[in-house]
């Protein structure tokens, strides 16, 4: 643990915003430790996959910050509780996918927006697919993700 420890802290010292997931998800106590041995945060991504992972997280003070995939936490009402409780428990939020559409990530994008703790967004997923029907449900103007300007998630879906 303590050479995993001073690594990280070499890697602080090169510009790391944060670390993500720094141990397998069941050891629940080391990234703990990580947490408390860092000087950048420390954000939990397979670790959070429940609403009671989240409570549970936030309560023990394992982590700075919840990365919420809205696929692996079961959809946007689910992700909305997690967020409140990190929130809660003054964690910051980061929206990541998981090998999306573009309409997912479109979803992602709005849940992202419209939540203050959210720091980051990690929802470029869909880029990679082939011929993804909803790629155009996100606009990538640079290096930034942004909504279009159609109505709900910005869709349409064409008609048969």
């Amino acid at each position: 643990m303590e050479q995993s420890v001073s690594f990280i802290r070499a890697t602080a010292a090169a510009g790391l915003e944060l670390l993500e997931q720094p141990v397998s998800r069941d050891r629940l106590e080391a990234l703990e430790k990580v947490t408390r041995r860092v000087t950048i945060p420390v954000m939990a991504d397979e670790s959070l996959m429940s609403l009671r992972d989240a409570f549970h997280l936030a309560q023990g003070e394992m982590v700075d910050m919840v990365n919420i995939k809205l696929m692996k936490v079961g959809g946007i009402c689910d992700a909305l509780h997690i967020n409140s409780v990190a929130r809660s428990a003054g964690l910051e939020s980061m929206v990541g996918c998981m090998d999306e559409t573009g309409l997912a990530s479109a979803a992602g994008l709005h849940f992202a927006l419209s939540r203050p703790n959210v720091q980051y967004a990690d929802l470029d997923d869909h880029l990679d697919l082939q011929d993804d029907p909803t790629r155009d449900a996100v606009l990538l103007r640079g290096n930034v993700l942004q909504p279009t300007d159609k109505p709900v998630i910005g869709f349409d879906i064409p008609d048969p």
